[in-house]
């Protein structure tokens, strides 16, 4: 699975974040932009409800703006967007 880590400069919705990726894993199979809108298909932080039908935004804001992720890559939608499971990057970033 790829794996990308940066901050998140905008969350847009409760399921759609803006990431500014500063980390790639060396063993990505695809190539990804500074700049990848991340479609949230889980999220692994205890303040953040999993489903997103429970997500407030001002949660997932307060919980994911300016914050350091890892995103582990599922593929991309129809428009584009990273699917991803976003979690915090734990100790020393990754």
């Amino acid at each position: 699975m790829d794996i990308i880590w940066g901050n998140v400069s905008e969350v847009q919705s409760t399921e759609l974040l803006k990431l500014q990726v500063t980390h790639r894993k060396d063993s990505n199979k695809e190539d990804y932009s500074d700049t990848e809108n991340i479609q949230m298909k889980s999220v692994d932080i205890f303040s953040i409800p999993e489903n997103p039908s429970e997500r407030e935004l001002q949660v997932v804001k307060e919980n994911l703006d300016g914050r350091f992720v890892k995103c582990e890559i599922e593929g991309r939608d129809q428009n584009g967007n990273l699917i991803a499971i976003v979690s915090h990057s734990g100790q020393g970033g990754y």
